[in-house]
């Protein structure tokens, strides 16, 4: 296998027509600034998003005082309380003396009915061509190892437009460069510019929620929005042309927050070769809008003799008509926002100094540093598979989470930043269950670690909310992980209510990332400094929540699983499987952290007495029920998440091709379960899941999750990026301690990967080619012992050093066990 080739080879995704939707638009981006390129009637379109943009306004003078856990407690055990959990009937079977209070707290909160807190799009550049010219030929290039894209607009005369853009690895601008060849001028007509090639750069006013509402409904048919249409939600501030240091620039001001005292802000401006930068007025339709030209040469009269002069010589037979003109030139759009850390201005005025003296060189240098940083992103790990399906999807999934996650910058939540509409469904916030942990699942095994510092800042947001939570609402030490999260800084639980806002299944979610993260880098550091503390809190939470019954063992009451409400019968809404399955996860990785870190013995000893006489989940749910007992010595068991659902039982579960006719979102959650598992069957079910997977990409290689029908086009969401885990494990998995090579691939489907990350920090290749694995290489990042399964069965395997040729094993085992040393390489070959 020829590694170096996989991982210089560069892939390109190649559209041969006009993207009409900025939801299938080709991404570029940093991880902070991202930009979604697509096309109008006559023009391209750049739509930019940035992670910390958000309407950061939480509306809660007209919430409840937050339900407490003894409120809730005491309502269902002795009042009955009972309700559906996102709406309907309220009623308390056994009667109350406070109805308006269980009302108000077994409902949606006030403030989910405003449409923030929520991200907002950032703006948009057009490039205009003419719109005279007929029969265009477009195609567009993204090629994913260089971060840049070509567009080359060909039309039936001969004329020929080609733009080459990129976005900086580090500073948060785009750069475009354009031609327009063949162009023929015509003769010049008095009281016009004429000029050909213009651009745009603009950001709308915010519409209001009711009429942005009433439009989609009447689009789409779909009155979803009409939940966050409070009469007294007012849109941002109209965005305004500002002029600074002799430059225009469009500002978008937010109101005042926590945060941001003096509001929030953001600039949207140019630097380009081209002469003309006007401000626009729109009247009223209240943009803020700079137009951007090159002035004609010549004035009218001296253009009026050349043309003359030309067709006269034509006509003599002297010279070649007619005469034709190109049209290039550049623009760089910087994006900078209070957020940044030299702030809005200086930021803004640090990428103007910057070309000052000579754009054209710096443009030149960035180039090379873009194309630099892409090379050096995908150096890290490569895929060559015969199915171009799932070798393309992995590579354009993989393209977009680098352009949108960065360390240090905001992650998105729901939406990816470039694809925005003015408003967006569930407030685009972080939602903790699998729509926000599925985006992550894929990173650790591409061996892009740095992607999942996204998950750690976000992280951050929601423990400074569910400190509060878990103190004032719940009685109990630690963190708990609330439903919703959101990018800024408030005192206020955003779910104050019930079901939706106490269901305590997702604090022990959440600490599963901490926790793969150092078993796929072993990295104590990072252990001890950044993950410990969370586990820990988390596990605290549960050490305080479960309460010890007259069994001898700990329960969770209240407890729902998914979207559950509440029967107000106790026994019935106690130890729900998904809640006691995460806690036990949680309690679990508290413990083997601690050990590991020599610390907290005493708090050990009770998350220990608390995991022995955990109560098993309750009834029949898509969960399967806990363990009889837990065993210490399965420390690399597979996570909840991914264990077995009941409904994989059926006959019909794997028609693949019915089974996500119209719906997608669950496809990587249920995959991996099933690829873990090992309900799926390669020769019966790889087909399927590639039809599957056909049907709902789009132009950009990216998955809408929600069916366009049901919902209106919401476009690519970030729960998406999950596929590619399932995608990965189908060829390596060691999620049990054991290395598995192409554990569920199809043999007859050739396939290679290179350094893919398994846990216990060892970089795997291998290739399946011919029905047969073969150059299986692992490179050990740390010392310490590898196991890997006989690929080949019950036939001998040999193990050796690459450097000095030593073998290091060689056996018929089942499962082939070695001590590796950090840095060295380990060739495994199967002596036939």
């Amino acid at each position: 296998m020829d590694s170096q080739k996989i991982l210089n080879e560069e892939h390109t995704l190649v559209v041969n027509e006009k993207i009409d939707i900025p939801e299938d638009g080709l991404v570029l981006g940093n991880g902070d600034l991202c930009v979604g390129i697509y096309q109008k009637e006559a023009e391209i379109v750049w739509r930019f998003g940035k992670g910390d943009v958000w309407d950061r306004r939480h509306e809660t003078k007209d919430d409840p005082a937050p339900l407490t856990i003894d409120e809730l407690r005491r309502g269902i055990r002795d009042e009955g309380w009972c309700c559906g959990p996102c709406g309907g009937e309220i009623k308390a079977l056994r009667g109350t003396d406070k109805p308006e209070r269980m009302r108000e707290v077994l409902r949606s909160s006030p403030s989910r009915s405003y449409p923030y807190p929520m991200p907002k799009p950032v703006g948009e550049l057009a490039l205009h061509w003419p719109a005279d010219l007929q029969g265009l030929k477009i195609t567009q290039k993204l090629f994913v190892k260089q971060g840049k894209v070509e567009i080359k607009c060909q039309w039936r005369d001969g004329e020929q437009l080609d733009v080459e853009c990129f976005v900086h690895p580090k500073l948060n601008v785009l750069v475009v460069c354009w031609k327009l060849s063949n162009f023929d001028v015509g003769p010049p007509q008095p009281f016009f510019r004429d000029i050909p090639i213009w651009l745009s750069l603009y950001r709308w006013p915010d519409p209001d929620i009711r009429e942005f509402a009433a439009r989609w409904k009447t689009k789409y048919n779909f009155a979803g929005f009409d939940g966050i249409c409070n009469d007294n939600a007012n849109p941002l501030p109209k965005p305004e042309v500002i002029s600074h240091k002799g430059r225009y620039v469009i500002q978008q001001k937010f109101y005042p927050d926590k945060d941001f005292p003096d509001g929030f802000r953001y600039w949207l401006g140019c630097i380009t070769d081209q002469p003309g930068i006007e401000r626009v007025d729109t009247g009223v339709l209240n943009e803020a809008r700079l137009l951007i030209t090159s002035e004609p040469p010549q004035n009218y009269e001296e253009l009026l003799n050349g043309w003359v002069a030309a067709d006269r010589r034509l006509r003599e037979g002297k010279v070649e008509y007619p005469p034709m003109r190109d049209y290039s030139g550049y623009i760089v759009v910087p994006v900078t926002t209070s957020g940044d850390e030299d702030g809005c201005e200086k930021a803004y005025e640090k990428i103007c100094n910057l070309l000052e003296k000579d754009a054209k060189t710096v443009i030149g240098q960035w180039q090379e540093e873009t194309h630099r940083a892409a090379r050096e992103f995908w150096s890290a790990s490569g895929v060559k598979i015969s199915e171009k399906t799932l070798e393309n999807l992995w590579y354009e999934v993989l393209h977009t989470c680098r352009c949108v996650y960065r360390k240090g910058a905001v992650p998105p939540g729901l939406f990816i930043p470039c694809f925005l509409n003015d408003y967006v469904l569930w407030h685009g916030d972080y939602h903790t269950n699998y729509n926000f942990q599925q985006c992550f699942w894929g990173f650790l095994a591409t061996n892009h670690c740095e992607l999942v510092e996204a998950y750690f800042k976000a992280m951050e947001y929601i423990s400074y909310t569910g400190k509060k939570i878990a103190r004032d609402y719940f009685n109990a030490r630690g963190i708990f992980v609330q439903l919703c999260g959101y990018p800024i800084v408030s005192d206020n639980d955003p779910v104050p209510t019930s079901p939706m806002g106490r269901m305590p299944y997702m604090t022990g979610w959440a600490v599963n990332i901490f926790w793969w993260y150092y078993l796929y880098t072993q990295d104590i550091d990072f252990l001890r400094e950044r993950a410990y503390p969370f586990i820990r809190s988390f596990a605290l939470f549960y050490l305080d929540f479960l309460e010890r019954g007259e069994d001898g063992l700990y329960h969770a009451f209240p407890s729902s699983f998914g979207e559950e409400g509440y029967t107000g019968e106790p026994e019935k809404n106690t130890d729900a499987p998904q809640t006691m399955i995460h806690a036990q996860e949680c309690l679990r990785i508290a413990i083997m952290s601690s050990k590991i870190l020599e610390t907290d013995d005493q708090l050990r000893n009770e998350w220990r007495q608390r995991l022995d006489n955990l109560a098993k989940g309750r009834g029949e749910s898509e969960w399967e029920p806990l363990p009889e007992a837990y065993e210490p010595r399965q420390q690399q068991f597979n996570a909840p998440e991914f264990r077995p659902a009941e409904w994989h039982r059926y006959p019909h579960r794997y028609s693949f091709d019915k089974r996500w006719w119209s719906w997608i979102q669950f496809l990587p959650w249920s995959l991996m379960r099933d690829v873990r598992g090992g309900q799926f069957e390669p020769k019966r079910d790889f087909e399927d899941c590639v039809k599957a997977i056909n049907r709902w990409r789009h132009k950009n290689g990216l998955l809408w999750p929600m069916p366009a029908r049901f919902w209106g086009r919401l476009g690519p969401m970030t729960e998406s990026f999950g596929i590619i885990a399932p995608v990965q494990e189908m060829m390596l998995q060691s999620w049990d301690g054991v290395i598995r090579v192409f554990p569920v691939w199809p043999m007859n489907v050739d396939a290679e990967f290179v350094n893919f990350r398994a846990e216990g920090a060892f970089l795997v290749s291998a290739r399946c080619k011919n029905s047969h694995i073969e150059d299986i290489r692992i490179e050990s990042s740390v010392s310490g012992r590898c196991q890997i399964e006989n690929p080949w069965r019950n036939m001998t395997a040999r193990i050796s050093r690459t450097d000095t040729n030593e073998t290091v094993f060689k056996g018929d085992s089942n499962v082939l066990s070695f001590e590796t040393q950090a840095g060295k390489q380990y060739v495994i070959e199967c002596l036939r």
